[in-house]
C-alpha cells in the first residue's frame, strides 16, 4: 500500500473509531513532527565536531507524543535541558537510526545505518554499531536509554562493557519482562510478578517465538545491568523500591527517583464547592491493560443509576473503542494532544475520573492532569497510582481485587453523596494535601545533575 493510500486509510480507521476532534488532534501531531523533523537540517562530517556532547540520550520510538508517555515527558525534559547542554539524541527510524543534535540554538541530524528493533531480542548487533557510531561522533562518555521496553538489554550490559556510563531510565517492567505492563496473554490480567517460567513461556508463546530458557536468561541479564548502571532513574519511589525486592539488594546511592511531568496550559483554580456527579470520564489509552474493558463493565453496572454520561478520552484499540462507542451514555471523544487533557476534562464539565490500570502503574501523568482540572478520580489501589491518591489526596481508591463491581460501587456511593446540601471541603478530596504538581523545569535540573555526577 503506498504512502498517501495507507495515510487516508488509517485517518478514516481513526475517525470511524474516534471520532472527528480525534483525527483532527493526530494529524496536528504529525504536522507537529514534521515542523520538528525540519529544524534538524543533514550535517555534513566536518560540522559534527561542533556538536560534541558526553551524553548520549536514546529512545526506543521518534520523540513524539504519538508513541506514548515515556516519549512524551522524556521530549518535556528535553526542552529545559537543552538551555543547560549539549543534547545528543539517538533513536530508531524504521530505516535505521537519526542522531539529532543540538547546541547553543543550532540543530542538526545525521542518518545512521540499522534495522528494525526486534521487541524480544536480547542482543542486536546493528543497535550496537549504531549506538557506537553516535557515541564516537558526540564524544559521548555516558549512555542515557530513556526507557528499557523495545530495547536489547544484552545490548545495553555490552555498550556498557566497552566503555560507555550507563544512566538507566525504567519506567515500566521491561527489566522484568518483555511485556513491561505484565499483562498475561491470553487472559489479559495482570500477572502479579509472576516467577514460574513455564507459565511466563506460554505468556510469551502468544505472540513471539522465544527458545527454552529465555525468561531466566532475560532476568538474569536484567540484574546484570541494573548493577552495571551508574545511575537507575524511577518515576516513583513505588517502581524503585519493587525492582529492589523482583532482583534482589540494589546499591542505594545509584538508586534515584526523579518525578516526570509534562507542559501543560493553565487553567483558573477549579470551583471550591462540590457538584453533582452526572458526567464521568474513562481517561487514559484504550488497552486492556489501561483498563478499558474494566471500564465497559463498569457502565454496565451503573446502567441503572440515573442522570450518568459517559466520555471516553484516550485512543487506542480500535475494536475496544468501536464496543464502548455501541454503549449507552457513551461518548468517544478518542485521542488527545499532550497537554490538553485538563482544558478538555473541564470544558467539558467532568465531574470524575476514571483511572483504570489493571497493572500497577509507574507514576500515572494522567492523575496530575486530573488534579489540574480539579476533577477527583476513582482509581484501583495498586502501584503508584495507589501510593500517590493515599498520599496527595484527590481521589478514591478501590482494591485491585474487587474488579469492576469495586469501581461501579465506589462510583455510586460518591455520586450518592457529591450534592451540595452534604458535602463539605472534607468530604470531598479534590484538592490534593499540599502538593504541588511537578515541575517539567524540575525533572529537566535533576537529570542535568545526575550527568554532572555521572561525569
Amino acid at each position: 500500500m503506498s504512502g498517501p493510500l495507507s495515510a487516508i486509510t488509517t485517518a478514516f480507521r481513526v475517525l470511524r473509531a474516534e471520532g472527528f476532534a480525534a483525527a483532527r488532534d493526530r494529524v496536528l501531531d504529525r504536522l507537529a513532527d514534521a515542523r520538528r523533523d525540519r529544524l534538524f537540517t543533514p550535517l555534513p562530517e566536518a560540522d559534527v565536531a561542533h556538536f560534541r556532547s558526553p551524553v548520549l540520550n536514546l529512545l526506543a520510538t521518534p520523540p513524539s507524543p504519538r508513541f506514548g508517555g515515556v516519549p512524551t515527558q522524556f521530549v518535556a525534559r528535553l526542552r529545559h535541558e537543552e538551555k543547560e547542554r549539549p543534547v545528543a539524541l539517538l533513536y530508531p527510524t524504521g530505516r535505521g537510526y537519526r542522531l539529532e543534535l543540538t547546541r547553543d540554538g543550532r540543530r542538526g541530524r545525521l542518518d545512521l545505518d540499522g534495522s528494525p528493533l526486534d521487541a524480544v531480542a536480547l542482543a542486536d548487533p546493528a543497535f550496537e554499531a549504531a549506538v557506537l557510531a553516535a557515541s564516537e561522533r558526540t564524544g559521548a562518555r555516558v549512555l542515557h536509554p530513556e526507557g528499557v521496553a523495545g530495547l536489547p538489554v544484552e545490548s545495553l550490559l555490552r555498550l556498557q562493557a566497552q566503555g560507555l556510563r550507563l544512566v538507566l531510565s525504567v519506567h515500566d517492567f521491561a527489566l522484568f519482562c518483555a511485556r513491561p505492563h505484565l499483562v498475561e496473554r491470553p487472559t489479559d490480567r495482570f500477572c502479579d510478578y509472576c516467577r514460574d517460567l513455564e507459565r511466563c513461556a506460554r505468556c510469551l508463546a502468544a505472540d513471539w517465538r522465544v527458545p527454552a530458557g529465555f525468561q531466566a536468561r532475560r532476568r538474569a541479564i536484567a540484574r546484570d545491568l541494573l548493577v552495571a548502571a551508574e545511575a537507575v532513574v524511577y518515576p516513583s519511589a513505588f517502581l524503585r523500591d519493587r525492582h529492589a525486592e523482583l532482583f534482589g539488594p540494589l546499591e542505594a546511592g545509584r538508586q534515584h527517583v526523579i518525578v516526570p511531568a509534562v507542559d501543560s496550559v493553565s487553567l483558573p483554580p477549579p470551583p471550591t464547592s462540590p457538584r453533582p456527579i452526572r458526567h464521568i470520564a474513562y481517561v487514559g489509552a484504550v488497552h486492556a491493560h489501561k483498563g478499558a474493558l474494566v471500564f465497559e463493565e463498569v457502565v454496565r453496572l451503573l446502567a441503572s443509576t440515573p442522570a450518568l454520561r459517559f466520555t471516553v478520552f484516550g485512543g487506542g484499540d480500535a475494536e475496544i473503542l468501536a464496543r464502548l462507542r455501541r454503549l449507552p451514555r457513551v461518548k468517544v471523544r478518542g485521542y488527545y494532544r499532550s497537554g490538553s487533557l485538563p482544558v478538555l476534562l473541564r470544558r467539558e464539565s467532568v465531574d470524575l475520573a476514571l483511572l483504570l490500570s489493571i497493572w500497577p502503574e509507574a507514576y500515572g501523568i494522567t492523575l496530575d492532569e486530573c488534579r489540574a482540572a480539579g476533577v477527583p478520580v476513582v482509581a484501583f489501589d495498586h502501584g503508584a497510582m495507589g501510593e500517590r491518591v493515599r498520599y496527595e489526596g484527590g481521589g478514591t481508591l478501590v482494591p485491585a481485587g474487587k474488579g469492576a463491581p469495586g469501581i461501579a460501587h465506589a462510583t455510586k456511593v460518591l455520586v450518592a453523596r457529591a450534592v451540595p446540601a452534604e458535602a463539605t471541603s472534607t468530604e470531598w478530596p479534590v484538592a490534593a494535601r499540599g502538593v504541588g504538581l511537578p515541575s517539567v523545569h524540575e525533572s529537566a535540573a535533576a537529570a542535568v545533575g545526575l550527568y554532572s555526577r555521572c561525569l
